[in-house]
């Protein structure tokens, strides 16, 4: 995949699993749910981080829509670039229970 570089008019999403990246190009908008309802994410957007739910809108550059269901997952948005990171609360928490079950070597 190429590495898309946002316009003023659009910015970059980029959709990450624990398989690797699932979507990276300029889109239009992206919608999505948190605990306080439906948002939208236009270009420009202010600095932003949110755990999100249900589902992924995204609004590509022809018009169109490609919607993508998801459990939960944490959208960050900096500088015109929206970072969507997908199952990785998974791994984090397989993590923590691995450090608590290791013993401390004195």
């Amino acid at each position: 995949m190429n590495n898309p570089s946002p316009s003023n008019k659009h910015l970059v999403l980029k959709i990450q699993t624990k398989e690797g990246i699932a979507f990276n190009e300029e889109v239009s908008a992206i919608t999505s749910f948190n605990d306080k309802g439906i948002f939208d994410v236009l270009p420009q957007h202010e600095n932003f981080i949110s755990i999100i739910k249900n589902q992924i809108i995204i609004h590509l550059l022809d018009g169109k829509t490609k919607e993508m269901k998801i459990d939960h997952g944490v959208l960050m948005v900096s500088e015109n670039e929206a970072q969507v990171f997908l199952g990785m609360t998974d791994v984090l928490s397989q993590s923590a229970n691995q450090t608590e079950n290791q013993t401390p070597t004195p």
